[in-house]
């Protein structure tokens, strides 16, 4: 057992290498500064306006506070695209035959998109007193830290599953990137309310963010930690990370017959 869990360790640990290469091969200090960066505060900022254009400045600072947050899960669909680049690479292939595990490499090599949602997403919200006047509770940014952690994670879980599909539908990636990232603006409590009752209800309960959005909203405001809206993140991710385990195996168990077609 002993040794199993260090091997896993080991490829986990080459994964998570993988990953950070290629991030380096994206960007540099600047261009993740002053591009990257700069876009996303932007965002935040355009959204925010909207607040702003009603009147409200508790409505332009609830909204700034849902599009920081949100940054962490929409920058983790990133893994989408990725690993449709696995497919066209020609690594795909390789990961199949390894005797590894299949969804292991891959959510390894992926890492480097939750690194980048949860820190794009953390350094927003350290800055929306100065963006927004948004009034920080300091006290409560280790909490808000970890459950940003949490929907961060809830959101790979979420792109990890669609990441199958990919495989499978490479053409489909944009859509699935975009549709689920209406899903979650909408339904997640970001720019409006959650709804409260009928199928919108039902699906904003399993879509990341929106019970996470909840419990730092209600943190921030000095209420405390609502120890319900965590769970529900936490069994948000937790599903999602099973559909995408199963969706991949599926993936790989054809991709493993296709080349064994091929081989043979």
């Amino acid at each position: 057992m002993a040794d199993r869990f260090a091997l896993f360790l080991t490829r986990l640990r080459y994964g998570v290498i993988s990953s950070f290469q290629d991030y380096r091969a994206m960007f540099t200090w600047r261009s993740w500064l002053f591009g990257w960066m700069l876009r996303l505060v932007s965002q935040v900022l355009f959204f925010a306006s909207l607040g702003r254009l009603v009147g409200s400045v508790h409505t332009e600072q609830a909204i700034a506070l849902g599009n920081a947050v949100v940054l962490g899960p929409l920058g983790a669909l990133g893994v989408v695209s990725s690993c449709v680049g696995e497919r066209r690479g020609g690594t795909l292939q390789f990961i199949v035959i390894s005797p590894s595990s299949p969804f292991l490499v891959i959510a390894s090599r992926g890492l480097y998109w939750v690194a980048d949602g949860f820190l794009t997403s953390c350094t927003v919200l350290a800055l929306l007193p100065l963006l927004v006047g948004f009034p920080m509770v300091w006290t409560a940014l280790p909490l808000v830290l970890v459950i940003q952690a949490l929907i961060t994670l809830s959101g790979y879980g979420l792109a990890l599953a669609l990441a199958g599909v990919s495989l499978r539908w490479p053409e489909a990636r944009m859509y699935l990137t975009g549709g689920s990232t209406i899903l979650v603006l909408l339904l997640a409590g970001v720019n409006v309310a959650q709804p409260e009752q009928g199928p919108a209800a039902l699906l904003a309960a399993v879509i990341p963010a929106g019970h996470g959005l909840t419990a730092i909203r209600a943190a921030l405001a000095g209420h405390g930690v609502p120890i319900g809206s965590v769970l529900g993140e936490l069994a948000v991710m937790l599903g999602w990370g099973a559909i995408a385990w199963a969706g991949m195996a599926l993936a790989f168990r054809r991709s493993g017959r296709r080349l064994a077609r091929l081989l043979g």
